[in-house]
């Protein structure tokens, strides 16, 4: 059995949004000085316009072609590719080029609330919606402009309006578990943790991540949380039935990590790490 080369790979962070991405992505560019691309500027251009951050798109569909086409000057300069979307932000990887995929998963009806509050809001975003501060979030989960089970639909390449089963399921949880790394928002401290294990990162001061986390969390968005087991929490929980199921599957997931993480360690420090 060969020797997984893992340090000459790229790290592919799925970012799901209102999942501490935000917090993590400043983790990695200002405690792990990693290099990343993202538009930060007009038109995209393979320059830094800020620091460690290549000003090309790879989190919108158009950003994502522009990309690919010129991928090979992309993985020039970046030590990791952030992306939105799973599948097509997997399509820049190829045999020269080859990916390791991480995510961060939260609660799904966490997710519900926290983008419905923040997109009533957030008026500098494409997907600001200003006729939701007419409404409240039990009329919104209760319409047809709610569209649930987002996660599952990205791992399966299936369409928002794609009725999903349980074959779906299946196939989202073998994906998640082959290919990719979890961890989980509410447990931060040990994501990061298992994250810096599993990449090798360094960290440039002691606790820089630590005070990210507890001191200087990125794009926070207050806002009421509906109850447990009330009649909305439960609306939501059916129409998130695949990715409640998915994301309990990931918590277990998480836990057995922590085997492969010492076994990352032996190898870090002069073991052999083997395929199995």
């Amino acid at each position: 059995m060969d020797v997984w080369e893992l340090d000459s790979d790229i790290a592919f962070f799925w970012h799901i949004p209102k999942a501490s991405g935000s917090t993590l992505k400043n983790i990695m560019n200002f405690c792990f000085d990693l290099k990343r691309a993202e538009n930060t500027d007009g038109l995209p251009s393979l320059e830094f316009k800020r620091n460690n951050i290549l000003n090309m798109d790879t989190t919108s569909p158009d950003g994502l072609d522009k990309s690919f086409e010129q991928r090979e000057e992309i993985f020039k300069e970046v030590d990791l590719i952030v992306s939105n979307y799973f599948l097509a932000g997997a399509a820049l990887f190829n045999e020269k080029h080859h990916g390791r995929t991480f995510t961060v998963l939260r609660h799904p009806i966490e997710i519900a609330q926290s983008l419905f509050h923040y997109r009533r809001k957030a008026n500098w975003e494409r997907t600001y919606r200003s006729d939701w501060n007419k409404i409240t979030f039990k009329d919104y989960a209760k319409s047809d402009n709610y569209i649930g089970n987002w996660v599952v639909h990205q791992l399966t390449g299936t369409m928002p309006w794609v009725e999903l089963t349980d074959g779906h399921l299946e196939h989202a949880k073998k994906v998640l578990k082959t290919k990719i790394f979890v961890g989980i928002a509410d447990q931060m401290d040990e994501t990061v943790r298992q994250l810096r294990e599993y990449f090798g990162w360094k960290e440039k001061e002691p606790f820089c991540a630590f005070n990210y986390l507890h001191s200087n969390p990125s794009n926070t968005n207050p806002h009421p949380l509906i109850k447990r087991g009330s009649e909305t929490w439960n609306l939501v929980a059916e129409k998130e039935k695949y990715d409640m199921a998915l994301y309990h599957y990931a918590l277990e997931l998480f836990a057995g990590q922590r085997d492969m993480i010492r076994m990352f360690s032996v190898y870090r420090s002069g073991g052999a790490l083997r395929k199995v």
